[in-house]
């Protein structure tokens, strides 16, 4: 090849590179700023905001009550439109849950399908604006919980693996008792490091409700289509530790309530 056709050659092979490199630019720019089509934060009206206060308490001392006046194990669900709501009208409720988010974070959003559970919320820095998610699967059975990250993504763009364990480790170390026996634990197994999440990890499910210091675990979780199904075994107080084998079955073992938020007992199953 003649040196001036070995130019040519090398003309043309820089322009076609440089312009693959701003396509690809350009397409993950747009991946990056897309909005996913399940992206829909809920807004909760100021007059509304004393409901949903009022569905928060109501849940929880429901649950509060079956925990500490329960023959047997109970089932209850939570809905991701309460959750929803729960969280849109937070800073109303609870003033110093702005610290729960970066002030970069905005208009979180939970989706609850078969498949898992899946967090967004919008990012906002400067003039770049993405909606940031994260997908778990998520299940729980005599073991323990089960946790495990999907992947996490900006927008439509997914976000390398490496760079999101550098964060869960940033976690660990700052922030989750990784290793540690955490508070109210009934068992003294230690927290995973949340690094693990890709791989999956295993969070302890018995714990000690505070309002009546009853111990309970959750024998069961599952994800339904927009809500969560979990099966909560209340245990007797003078038990700090649950066997890890079944508990011997009686009477009341077999009977399981079937408690939906709103909802009180309806009889045995």
């Amino acid at each position: 090849m003649s040196k001036r056709n070995w130019h040519r050659w090398w003309k043309w092979g820089t322009i076609a590179t440089a312009t693959v490199l701003l396509v690809a630019l350009a397409a993950g720019w747009l991946m990056f700023q897309h909005i996913p089509a399940w992206y829909h934060p809920l807004e909760i009206p100021p007059e509304q905001v004393q409901s949903v206060r009022d569905d928060f308490v109501g849940t929880f001392d429901r649950l509060s009550e079956l925990l500490n006046t329960s023959p047997g194990p109970f089932e209850f669900r939570l809905r991701q439109d309460q959750v929803n709501a729960w969280l849109v009208s937070r800073e109303q409720m609870w003033p110093e849950s702005r610290r729960w988010l970066s002030p970069q974070l905005s208009d979180p959003q939970v989706i609850v399908d078969r498949s898992g559970v899946r967090l967004g919320a919008t990012f906002r820095h400067g003039g770049v604006r993405s909606v940031l998610s994260a997908q778990f699967e998520v299940h729980a059975d005599q073991g323990g919980v089960a946790v495990k990250l999907a992947g996490v993504s900006a927008g439509s763009l997914p976000m390398p693996r490496s760079k999101v364990r550098e964060l869960l480790a940033t976690i660990d170390a700052r922030h989750w008792p990784a290793g540690r026996r955490g508070h109210g634990q009934v068992d003294d197994r230690p927290l995973p490091a949340l690094a693990g999440l890709y791989e999956g990890i295993i969070l302890p499910n018995g714990w000690i409700w505070q309002n009546g210091r009853r111990p309970f675990r959750i024998t069961r979780l599952t994800c339904e289509p927009g809500e969560i199904v979990a099966i909560f075994e209340p245990l007797p107080r003078q038990v700090s530790r649950p066997s890890r084998r079944s508990e011997p079955a009686d009477s009341s073992s077999d009977v399981i309530w079937n408690i939906s938020p709103g909802s009180r007992p309806a009889g045995s199953r």
